[in-house]
């Protein structure tokens, strides 16, 4: 048995069970039966970049459920102007923005990537929140009422990516998967889970995954939800039962297309036994490729495996 098998057979001992409430299910088919009732609008301007030449960029701004506007960039190569394409829908990572990913469109296929509404990109948060928004902090805001809560929105908005893309023209529905990383991960088993779009959903080093023991542990993003309950420790059973509905160790029940996950062993932020529970708690067809030595940053062994599959979309 090699190295990477033996960690692997360790995780299985660690898993942690979901946490699902009695109107999981139901709370999320709702939610996205509801925002889809909200028309969708697009707008679309074409981009002028050092790469006109090779790939064709639009910038493309679409409505969400509430009145917040999402921007994002649409990237393809020109030279499959008038054809139906695959194409990734690319979910960044926390803080971070939209951005062309010339390497995906590199592989022939199209992206579409968007920001996270709040985050370092334009796309500026709308929502109205009753609770939680501690000095801005994400994971606060409206963190007393599952319906409020700031991860329900940019959950809804991935879904909404998902219906966007579906209604571009240059797009194939038929060929659309879901790529990311770190949040952007959590954000792919969103989008392929609840869209109905996806034929395959990329899931690297996932965040979102196991949130109350994240609460707990004070980690990274969450570490101002755990400053939320030292301050208020009366609201330590509301805030985990609200937070149990956004858990990606429970979103993943929702997958039913094939999935890829990838670890690394050396992450301290996005936590090995978390990530390989969501993995193990997953639905559908799914892979695991386990990087023993790599800390929480993109891993170009699976960034390579995942561009060859882009090829063969």
């Amino acid at each position: 048995m090699s190295f990477a098998s033996d960690k692997e057979k360790e995780l299985q001992g660690k898993v942690i069970p979901q946490t699902k409430q009695p109107d999981f299910e139901e709370f999320w088919m709702d939610a996205v039966a509801e925002m889809r009732k909200v028309p969708l609008q697009i707008k679309r301007k074409k981009m002028n970049t050092p790469y006109s030449g090779m790939v064709t960029t639009w910038e493309i701004s679409y409505n969400t459920h509430d009145d917040t506007w999402i921007d994002a960039y649409f990237s393809y190569p020109t030279a499959k102007e008038g054809q139906k394409m695959p194409c990734v829908a690319w979910f960044h990572g926390g803080s971070l923005e939209k951005g062309l990913h010339l390497d995906v469109v590199n592989t022939g296929v199209a992206c579409f990537s968007a920001d996270v509404r709040g985050q370092g990109g334009t796309s500026i948060d709308r929502a109205v929140y009753h609770s939680g928004d501690i000095n801005g902090a994400l994971m606060t805001r409206g963190v007393l009422d599952k319906n409020e809560f700031y991860m329900k929105h940019i959950f809804l908005d991935a879904v909404r990516q998902m219906d966007v893309i579906a209604s571009l023209p240059e797009v194939d529905p038929e060929r659309i998967v879901t790529y990311g990383g770190s949040q952007g991960g959590g954000l792919s088993v969103v989008a392929s889970g609840l869209s109905g779009h996806s034929k395959k959903a990329y899931v690297s080093e996932p965040s979102f995954c196991c949130i109350k023991q994240r609460i707990i542990l004070g980690s990274r993003i969450f570490g101002s939800t755990n400053g939320f309950l030292k301050k208020y420790p009366g609201y330590t059973d509301q805030v985990f039962e609200t937070v149990s509905y956004f858990d990606v160790n429970n979103m993943v029940s929702f997958l039913k297309v094939p999935s890829m996950f990838v670890i690394g062993l050396a992450d301290d932020v996005c936590l090995p036994h978390f990530v390989y529970s969501a993995y193990h708690h997953a639905g559908g067809d799914k892979q695991l490729y386990v990087y023993p030595f790599q800390p929480h940053t993109e891993i170009k062994d699976s960034k390579n495996l995942i561009h060859e599959e882009f090829t063969k979309l």
